[in-house]
């Protein structure tokens, strides 16, 4: 078995003193043939656990036989993890463009050198080999193209990134959310499959682009699936891709990435990826998967500027009336009788699992809160 691993450093770009500043890739390969994993952490800079995650399974992995290969990207994004404002990490924007740079991947599909029909009738096997090799070379020639004027520094990044998880079969984006519950976002398509990925929530999306990592990643493959559906034939999409959140940002817990790093191995065990009898010394958390549509995940909205406590935690279930979080807010006090309007308890319009709330006390009107989870269901 080779156990070593390997150490990449990509030019990701030139900073105003002419340094470079480099992304660092890992790759470990497995003594036998095997599905090709990708996993990155750190798209955005405060969102930070998903590299004790990675820490975790490199770790396993140099102790044990594996199929296949792994790319570890930990720590995906410099620039992010630089923005720093006080104590805080600001890095979920890029502060030169305002884009989100995890809504800022290339939708390959929609690039007039990309044709799905095109590609069936000059391709009838090895489909899966040889529609990863055309979507890479659809990235490389994406890149070309807009580089023509200069390419701009996150989308330089997105598409290096995209690039590097372009072979893979199996992708993990590792993120969190801001004071959070663990779940992940997993496309429609593979709804069948998510139950062996056993974290405790799961959110249904479609299979859309929207400007995501794993859906850039699984979108070629809906194209493709499609295509195929219009010519009466069946096609089996081979890649799985899915966002993963890690709990809460700025911090890291090695305790639960030894959780989260278990849940993850017992996905690969799977898959094929390791045996079952190398997880014996691995403890798996027992876990309820609860799961809903994209459509019934619903955030609260602070009804005014306050100073606000909340009541409920991530990973909650919340009954319909049951405190949410109050308000605290002194603009109406004038004398003593007033004093009992300065606090305001609001309660849940529905049943619902909280997911996550703000980090802030201090919120202004129309600042999301708490987003959640309603009409749920087990996987």
């Amino acid at each position: 078995m080779t156990k070593k691993i390997e150490r990449l450093d990509y030019p990701i770009k030139t900073l105003p003193n002419g340094d470079t500043q480099n992304l660092r890739v890992f790759r470990m390969r497995g003594s036998a043939e095997g599905p090709k994993v990708y996993l990155q952490a750190s798209v955005h800079g405060a969102e930070v656990q998903g590299n004790a995650v990675i820490f975790e399974l490199m770790s396993f992995f140099s102790k044990h036989d594996f199929k296949g290969s792994i790319t570890f990207v930990p720590l995906a994004n410099p620039q992010a993890l630089h923005h720093k404002s006080g104590t805080f990490t600001q890095g979920r924007f890029n502060p030169q463009t305002g884009n989100n740079w995890n809504r800022n991947y290339t939708d390959i599909t929609e690039c007039s050198h990309f044709n799905v029909e095109e590609f069936i009738e000059n391709h009838k096997e090895n489909i899966t080999t040889f529609f990863k090799e055309y979507i890479y070379r659809s990235l490389e020639q994406e890149k070309v193209n807009l580089s023509k004027r200069g390419l701009s520094e996150d989308k330089g990044l997105n598409i290096i990134l995209q690039e590097l998880a372009a072979p893979a079969d199996i992708m993990l984006d590792l993120h969190t959310g801001p004071v959070a519950t663990r779940y992940l976002y997993a496309a429609e398509y593979a709804k069948d499959k998510v139950k062996d990925l056993p974290f405790p929530f799961t959110l249904f999306i479609p299979n859309e682009f929207a400007g995501a990592m794993d859906e850039a990643c699984f979108i070629p493959w809906v194209k493709l699936q499609e295509e195929y559906q219009r010519r009466g034939e069946d096609f089996q999409i081979p890649i799985e891709s899915y966002t993963v959140e890690l709990g809460s940002e700025e911090v890291i817990s090695m305790s639960e990435a030894k959780k989260d790093a278990a849940r993850i191995l017992h996905f690969f065990s799977q898959r094929g990826i390791i045996a079952d009898t190398d997880l014996e010394d691995v403890f798996l958390p027992k876990t309820e998967q609860i799961a809903a549509k994209l459509i019934d995940y619903k955030t609260y909205y602070a009804p005014k500027g306050a100073l606000v406590e909340y009541l409920a935690k991530p990973g909650d279930f919340i009954q319909e009336g049951q405190p949410l979080y109050q308000l605290l807010n002194f603009s109406e006090l004038n004398h003593q009788d007033d004093l009992e309007k300065c606090l305001k308890e609001v309660v849940a319009e529905e049943d619902c699992y909280i997911i996550n709330h703000n980090p802030s006390a201090v919120i202004m009107e129309g600042t999301g809160l708490y987003q959640v989870m309603r009409n749920t269901f087990e996987l």
